[in-house]
């Protein structure tokens, strides 16, 4: 892996951000793992970026847990770190879904605003952080932060490239979480058809059985339902796969 002193050639890095484009937007698969998704951000930041490492933070659905994910161990326990202590780059980035520049952790701001982060990154031999938000259409879905050892700046080119990997790697997560959206709504609509189908299905029966009429028996299912606190599908297919008569269990 590159370790952001080596410099990559021209052909070789221009093959390796299209690869990169083309990994981190093919999201529709069966198997899609939002974490190994957001390792592989991580680690394209590592190779193609001017910096030593990269850590991506991610925010769950609702916004309210965070988990951590880096190129290397090192940097995946300074950010997990950060996220326990709830203080660095990426969890700032992460609140005010804005980017930060590159700021030197020797500088008197870094140890201010993430103290023990800093002093954590200073002691793994990090001397410079930048983060970005991994963001679409004012959705952030966590932030990803890029780490040298070395001490200098990162040119604007290398912060958009970053920035930019960070958005695919973000409208792959919406989409699998859009994705996940939709095939919930429909189980629980294709559910909740099965149960009305087999509601109705246990009125007829019951009704054909006890000689009565449909409404009076949905009345007997409703009640035996009630009377029990079970769901009324429940009562309803053991009627029609077991032949079970709410009104004589009702005496």
């Amino acid at each position: 892996m590159k370790r952001g002193d080596d410099p990559m050639p021209e052909e070789s890095r221009e093959e390796g951000l299209a690869a990169a484009f083309v990994d981190l937007a093919d999201t529709l698969v069966s198997d899609f793992d939002v974490e190994q998704h957001a390792r592989r951000l991580a680690l394209h930041c590592a190779e193609l970026v001017d910096v030593s490492a990269a850590g991506v933070v991610l925010a769950a659905d609702d916004g309210a847990a965070l988990t951590a994910l880096a190129s290397d161990e090192r940097t995946h326990a300074l950010e997990s770190a950060g996220v326990e202590w709830g203080e660095g780059p990426a969890v700032d980035c992460c609140r005010t879904a804005r980017p930060m520049a590159a700021t030197p952790l020797a500088h008197a701001r870094a140890r201010a605003d993430w103290p023990r982060f800093t002093g954590r990154a200073l002691e793994l031999g990090f001397a410079l952080v930048a983060s970005a938000p991994m963001q679409v259409r004012g959705t952030t879905v966590g932030a990803l932060t890029l780490f040298r050892d070395r001490p200098g700046t990162l040119h604007d080119a290398q912060l958009r490239l970053g920035q930019a990997l960070a958005r695919v790697a973000a409208i792959g997560i919406l989409q699998q979480r859009a994705l996940a959206g939709q095939t919930a709504v429909a189980a629980q609509l294709q559910n909740a058809l099965n149960s009305r189908i087999v509601i109705e299905q246990a009125k007829g029966a019951l009704a054909q059985r006890r000689s009565i009429a449909v409404d009076e028996a949905f009345r007997l299912l409703r009640g035996h339902a009630r009377n029990t606190r079970r769901p009324l599908a429940d009562v309803a297919r053991e009627v029609v796969e077991d032949g079970f008569d709410p009104a004589v269990q009702d005496g």
